[in-house]
């Protein structure tokens, strides 16, 4: 499994192919962006404001950018009319974060175009809850919001000890701070067939950078 992951963006199956992914990607984000080859290290990455990558796996495609779905996850009043056009008007598609190095985690589905479930769960600061949910849970996270737990015991007060959630006699285990990731993860898995930090599957990769920088694209959150 690759460390220090940083994705963030959208999973859909448009509803026709995506013949031209630069004009698809320059509507999306209502900026003109230009396609460019594999960026180095230090050039290019999806938590700046005009740098986009998408992922394709034959019929299904990620598009990556942190502008386009933070707002999405981190406030649940957020309108995804036009997002959800520009996309084409898929049955469903899913909003998501993965953010390793600031511990934050997060998905939102939005079916026929109305949000059904989201949950985003970070370290949390003084001008955000760390854990924020909207919607019924999904039956598929119930699996772990409902599995049960220990309390790993450490020097810290025993009102801060870690939850330890596990599956079966203990043969899977996961941190609480990872909850989120781990069903993120199968969420991926059980709705597009595949997670792409986590496969041996390989995608198309396309890379775009945005000419303009309209102002609201700087008002961003990055970890």
């Amino acid at each position: 499994r690759v460390m220090g992951i940083a994705q963030a963006g959208i999973v859909f199956r448009p509803l026709e192919p995506l013949v031209d992914i630069e004009s698809f990607v320059s509507g999306l984000f209502g900026t003109k962006v230009v396609q460019i080859e594999h960026p180095d290290i230090g050039q290019f990455d999806i938590r700046n404001p005009g740098d986009v990558m998408v992922q394709r796996f034959e019929d299904v495609y990620f598009v990556c950018n942190n502008d386009l779905v933070w707002d999405l996850l981190e406030f649940p009043q957020t309108d995804v009319t036009q997002t959800y056009r520009r996309l084409g008007s898929p049955q469903l598609f899913m909003a998501f974060c993965h953010y390793d190095s600031g511990g934050s985690y997060g998905y939102a589905f939005f079916e026929n175009g109305k949000r059904t479930r989201s949950r985003l769960q970070t370290v949390g600061n003084a001008h955000r809850q760390p854990l924020i949910e909207y919607g019924a849970e999904k039956d598929f996270e119930r699996n772990w919001l409902s599995a049960n737990f220990y309390l790993e015991e450490d020097d810290c007060p025993r009102e801060e000890w870690q939850k330890i959630y596990f599956q079966g006699n203990r043969e899977i285990e996961v941190p609480e701070y990872f909850l989120t990731k781990r069903i993120l993860e199968e969420g991926m898995v059980g709705n597009f067939g595949v997670c792409p930090w986590d496969t041996n599957l390989e995608p198309s990769c396309y890379f775009f950078k945005a000419m303009e920088k309209k102002r609201h694209w700087w008002q961003f959150w990055k970890d």
